[in-house]
């Protein structure tokens, strides 16, 4: 056909092969002007080659097949259209590469922690984000750790129970005072918060981390100070920088009950049963290069 291009012609101009334009044809980016009846030869307009520019202009800065045909639904969208879509479409690349920068320095980080003498004398030390959480707080000045913990806990607990507001997860203590401290410092008690609990104008929110260093143990709590200490020694050789305070997690402990109820996968019968994990929210050295 004359002032008509076969499929072959358009691939050569296009600088795409012709099972890419078939492709394209399939998924409805860009169809014939034309198909021979007879001979089933495809004909398109040299019009076409602009709309196949674009095309593979979106696709080299991956622009997915389906967000491309979103684009060109209605025909060769304006130049406008096209603007607004590869500026959402920089974000996107701009979001990925800053998430692969950071998990690349992450690599660095466990690789340099690897390299350490004493590396294979240690906990593993694991690295995720730590999500928000809405708690019930009470932020006090302790004598010591201890009974006066375990008072505040079962006060909270009690408090919580009450309001039939809490959420069957484990319950924490933040050490505003490293554990390092042994007389009067200030500790705060969290009991999570049920998401549609009727308890939120008493609610703390507490912060989340894009990541966090942590580490589960099992036994007695005496081995919070050790372990603290060693992930702070970590933390430092990698690289990185404590962004918040130690918190401890209680997956599975003692607790009295005498004025609340909980899960029994929460209770220990012995201290030997107790599970409980340390956080340290960290943020790297070097700015702007968080996940």
């Amino acid at each position: 056909m004359r002032g008509f291009l076969r499929i072959g012609d358009l691939a050569r101009l296009g600088g795409v092969s012709v099972k890419a334009l078939r492709f394209y044809d399939e998924q409805g980016l860009l169809s014939p002007v034309h198909v021979d009846p007879q001979t089933g030869y495809r004909y398109y307009s040299l019009d076409q080659s602009k709309t196949l520019a674009v095309i593979t202009n979106l696709r080299m800065i991956n622009f997915t097949i389906a967000e491309i045909a979103d684009l060109l639904c209605n025909g060769m969208p304006s130049t406008d259209e096209i603007k607004m879509s590869i500026a959402a479409k920089q974000l996107d690349i701009q979001t990925a590469q800053s998430q692969l920068a950071s998990k690349l320095q992450l690599a660095e980080i466990m690789a340099r922690s690897l390299e350490d003498e004493t590396a294979s004398a240690l906990p593993t030390f694991k690295l995720a984000p730590l999500p928000t959480q809405n708690v019930y707080s009470i932020k006090q000045t302790v004598p010591q750790l201890g009974k006066p913990v375990t008072a505040l806990f079962e006060r909270a607990e009690a408090i919580v129970a009450d309001n039939n507001a809490r959420a069957p997860t484990a319950p924490f203590l933040i050490f505003h005072d490293p554990p390092t401290v042994k007389e009067s410092l200030v500790v705060e008690v969290c009991i999570p918060l049920a998401t549609d609990s009727d308890h939120r104008q008493t609610a703390t929110v507490i912060d989340g981390s894009n990541i966090a260093c942590s580490v589960v143990y099992a036994g007695g709590y005496f081995k919070t100070e050790t372990l603290f200490q060693q992930m702070s020694r970590w933390i430092y050789c990698a690289g990185l920088t404590p962004s918040g305070p130690l918190r401890e997690l209680y997956h599975r402990f003692g607790a009295d009950q005498d004025d609340y109820r909980l899960p029994p996968k929460m209770i220990a019968r012995n201290q030997h049963e107790y599970l409980t994990e340390l956080q340290i929210p960290v943020a790297f050295s070097q700015p702007n290069m968080e996940t």
